[in-house]
């Protein structure tokens, strides 16, 4: 398990779970969810896709990795059965309308 010089406690740590926790889904003890899969990736560059499905490369090699502040905004989402929706309908929108959408928000916000 260990990866770019890091060993399971350090992993976990950086990922803010108790290290029990990582060695339990390693073992299949606990469910490895998809929000698990892209925190481990983002620590550790092991392709979430690869962890959960086992396809494609294990490794992601020169790929952006999210920011912790990213991944945060993302838990947000994910959270929020509401919000996600809208979230999902955003991705419809095509981008000339942008501008227009987000002054729209802007007055919501105000």
């Amino acid at each position: 398990m260990e990866t770019k010089g890091l060993n399971p406690r350090s992993i976990a740590l950086r990922m803010k779970i108790h290290h029990t926790n990582l060695y339990r889904v390693a073992a299949g003890k606990r469910p490895l969810t998809s929000t698990f899969a892209v925190n481990f990736e983002h620590h550790t560059n092991i392709s979430s896709v690869w962890l959960t499905t086992g396809e494609g490369d294990m490794i992601k090699a020169n790929v952006e990795i999210f920011s912790d502040e990213e991944i945060r905004f993302f838990y947000k989402i994910k959270k929020d059965a509401k919000l996600y929706e809208l979230v999902k309908l955003l991705t419809k929108v095509k981008k000339d309308s942008y501008e227009l959408l987000k002054g729209s928000i802007l007055k919501f916000i105000k």
